[in-house]
């Protein structure tokens, strides 16, 4: 198994696994009101922005060190 396919499953399976929650509790049982609505997907988007954003500075970071 090759590093970039070990990272995908890091990647989508473990980091994204609150995500992967958030939604099934959008589809299970959806938020009663706008204001629960609004905290859910303000937490969607600030997660997945975090997590998008770590791993494009961890990408550019090894890729200093990345000789090709």
């Amino acid at each position: 198994m090759s590093t970039t396919t070990l990272g995908l499953y890091v990647l989508f399976g473990v980091l994204w696994l609150p995500l992967y929650l958030i939604v099934i509790g959008w589809f299970t049982d959806g938020p009663q009101d706008m204001r629960t609505a609004a905290i859910g997907l303000g937490y969607f988007l600030v997660i997945a922005t975090g997590i998008i954003a770590s791993t494009v500075v961890l990408a550019l970071f090894l890729g200093l060190f990345t000789v090709i």
